[in-house]
């Protein structure tokens, strides 16, 4: 019988390879597994106002269909991942209505950014977490050394390897400081671009 396990969200990370994605990063709730999803720009900007807490002057994609749940008097009971094909992960949505539990089919981003606004559950099934989940130990999961993203100069990033560059874009990217994300970007494609003409 296929079992489901608690996911939580880990962080976002920007997406170095493919432009306007990131990794949505999702750790077993009670173990040291992890895994990434890609999602768009605007699905992770929308799952990350809410964890930061922060509103749209107008309500998003997702605030709608939490609405719109919450208007003909439905309930999102949890997200489950429950299949992935190519490397597309595929959930769907369990809906409490009427005593009845509805299954809907969804894109994993836009199910965990309804999630997190649902304060709901997000489940992977473990046949499939067995697949793509990697094992982090505790010790790798925070780094002593990290520099300060808000106070590092533009002249102290020139002197920066594009691989730590592409660190401070991560950690920039998690901790919502988008304008210093901008710079971390902009110098690492000028420094790539100058490595390519030499």
């Amino acid at each position: 019988m296929e079992s489901e396990i608690k996911l939580v969200i880990s962080g976002l990370v920007y997406n170095q390879t493919v432009v306007g994605t990131y990794g949505l990063i999702l750790s077993e709730e009670y173990g040291n597994r992890r895994f990434s999803v890609m999602i768009g720009e605007p699905e992770a900007q929308s799952i990350a106002l809410k964890l930061n807490n922060k509103k749209s002057p107008r309500p998003l994609t997702h605030d709608l269909i939490k609405t719109i749940l919450s208007v003909f008097d439905a309930q999102l009971l949890k997200v489950v991942i429950y299949d992935m094909v190519n490397d597309v992960f595929f959930s769907e949505l369990h809906i409490l209505k009427d005593d009845n539990v509805l299954i809907v089919d969804a894109r994993t981003s836009d199910a965990v950014a309804l999630a997190v606004r649902s304060d709901c559950a997000i489940y992977i099934k473990s046949e499939i977490l067995d697949i793509v989940g990697i094992v982090v130990e505790k010790d790798q999961e925070k780094d002593e050394t990290t520099p300060d993203v808000e106070n590092i100069s533009e002249e102290e990033l020139d002197d920066l390897s594009i691989e730590e560059l592409n660190t401070l874009l991560e950690i920039a990217v998690k901790d919502e400081k988008y304008e210093k994300a901008v710079i971390l970007r902009d110098t690492i494609k000028r420094k790539q671009n100058n490595n390519g003409s030499k």
